[in-house]
């Protein structure tokens, strides 16, 4: 089996899929519950669970299998989200709180988690919308993204003295796969990343799983209750410096 046993709730798309298939070429046991059936090839490394995790008896059930299939788990790793077009409001936080309560409350009460010696990395993927707004987001996917801090902060609080650490990684400009394309045909927009980013560039994927990596790795074995901020620093600028550096034509 492999080293460590990683749950990725949303893991069907964009950094959600591209971090599942980081961590099976590293030779992890991922265990994956999304609603969208498997999109990768079998693997004995694999659970792949479609469920409504909004059901809490079904995600209970598909939570119970991944451990009968892939053994006790090392970490867990939230980046759910309703991607309805409608503004639901209800469902957004359904989807990023509610279920992410209870997964955790059931691995908790189940002793699903391995208990390893550097414990067990719990990790949400947030977004800068928890403490900015995005005006083409809607208001469920902010107060979503900003509850998930405080309850990375009251797990880490609740859960320390069982080895559980809870940290978020909060994501600002990334580019994915699969939008790769519209953005070379619309490089007037990388171009004003590169010029507002004081790293020069947007984020991708990789920089994504690379936060998350760390988060639940034994380098990070003292770090709890903590959201990363991975935006190559863009939020360290004032507004204000933002208008007055914006080209002008």
């Amino acid at each position: 089996m492999g080293e460590s046993h990683y749950l990725v709730v949303g893991g069907s798309k964009g950094t959600g899929l591209a971090l599942v298939e980081h961590l099976l070429a590293d030779g992890q046991r991922v265990s994956v519950l999304a609603r969208s059936a498997c999109a990768l090839p079998p693997s004995p490394l694999l659970t792949w669970l479609p469920v409504d995790v909004t059901d809490t008896v079904a995600l209970h059930t598909a939570l119970d299998a991944c451990v009968a299939g892939q053994g006790k788990i090392d970490s867990a790793v939230f980046m759910q989200r309703h991607r309805a077009r409608d503004d639901a409001f209800e469902t957004d936080l359904a989807v990023a709180l509610t279920a992410t309560r209870a997964t955790i409350d059931h691995l908790v009460a189940r002793k699903h988690f391995s208990g390893s010696v550097q414990g067990n990395g719990i990790v949400m993927v947030s977004s800068i919308a928890d403490h900015y707004i995005a005006p083409e987001q809607d208001l469920g996917y902010h107060v979503s993204k900003a509850g998930l801090v405080q309850l990375a902060r009251f797990y880490a609080l609740q859960l320390g003295p069982l080895g559980l650490r809870v940290n978020v990684v909060s994501p600002c400009v990334v580019i994915k796969e699969a939008a790769q394309e519209y953005y070379r045909q619309n490089s007037w927009i990388t171009d004003r990343f590169e010029h507002f980013i004081p790293l020069r560039r947007a984020g991708s994927s990789q920089d994504i799983i690379n936060a998350i990596l760390f988060l639940t790795g034994a380098q990070s074995s003292y770090i709890t209750g903590q959201n990363i901020v991975v935006d190559g620093g863009l939020t360290l600028r004032s507004h204000e410096s933002i208008i007055r550096d914006f080209p002008q034509h």
